[in-house]
C-alpha cells in the first residue's frame, strides 16, 4: 500500500487550482492556433502551401528509418518541446505558450487544411490519426506549458514580494518539476503509440 501511495505522488502530483486554470488556458491557446494554421488556407493558399512544404520536409528523415527509429526521432523531438517550454517558462512565463502551443498547433492546422485541401482527405480522418497518440502527447505538451508558465510566474511573484530568491525559487522548481515524471510517461507512450498504431489507421505520415 505504502509503495502504491508513493507512485501515485511521483507520477501524480496534487493538480491545484492555479494549475487547473492555466491548463485550460492552454488548452484554449492551442485551439486557437490549430484554427489560424488552417485558416491560412482559407487567407492564402500559396502561403500555407509553401509553409506547409516546409513542416512536411520534417518527416522526410522518418521515410528511411525502422520503427525504433522513428520512436528515437519522435521522442527527442516531443522532449525539445517539452524542455523548452518548462525551462524558458521558469524565466518568462509567456514563452511556453509561445514554443509549445503556437508553433505546435499552427503545426496541425497547417497539415490539416493541406490534407483536405490538397489531399481531399476529410478532417475527420486526420485528426482520428492525430486522436491515437495526442491523447497522450497533447496533455503531456498542454501540462509541461502549464508547468513552465505557472513556474515563471511564482518567481516573478516571489521577486516582487521581495523573498529570497533561491530559496522561493527552489520550491517553485521542486513543486513544477514534481510533474516531470508524468509528462515523460505520456511522451513515450505517446511515440510508441504514433509509431505502431497510428500508421494503421490511415495513409497519413506520423505526426512528428
Amino acid at each position: 500500500m505504502r509503495m502504491i501511495t508513493v507512485a501515485k505522488l511521483f507520477f501524480f502530483p496534487a493538480f491545484t487550482r492555479p494549475y487547473r486554470m492555466l491548463l485550460a488556458f492552454s488548452g484554449f491557446v492551442l485551439v486557437v492556433s490549430v484554427a489560424l494554421g488552417y485558416g491560412t488556407w482559407a487567407a492564402d493558399a500559396a502561403l500555407a502551401r509553401q509553409a506547409t512544404d516546409q513542416v512536411m520536409a520534417r518527416f522526410e528523415i522518418m521515410a528511411g528509418l525502422n520503427w525504433w527509429g522513428q520512436f528515437l526521432v519522435i521522442l527527442f523531438n516531443n522532449l525539445k518541446v517539452i524542455v523548452l517550454a518548462i525551462i524558458s517558462g521558469a524565466f518568462i512565463p509567456l514563452l511556453p505558450f509561445l514554443v509549445g502551443l503556437l508553433s505546435n498547433g499552427v503545426f496541425l492546422g497547417l497539415l490539416a487544411g493541406y490534407y483536405e485541401y490538397e489531399k481531399g482527405v476529410a478532417n475527420s480522418t486526420f485528426f482520428l490519426n492525430l486522436l491515437s497518440h495526442g491523447l497522450f502527447e497533447i496533455p503531456a505538451v498542454l501540462l509541461a506549458v502549464t508547468v513552465g508558465a505557472l513556474w515563471g510566474v511564482r518567481n516573478w511573484r516571489s521577486f516582487f514580494r521581495g523573498e529570497k530568491a533561491w530559496s522561493s525559487w527552489g520550491d517553485h522548481a521542486k513543486a513544477s518539476l514534481a510533474f516531470v515524471p508524468l509528462i515523460l510517461v505520456l511522451l513515450f507512450i505517446a511515440a510508441l503509440v504514433e509509431v505502431l498504431v497510428t500508421p494503421l489507421l490511415g495513409n497519413l505520415p506520423s505526426f512528428v
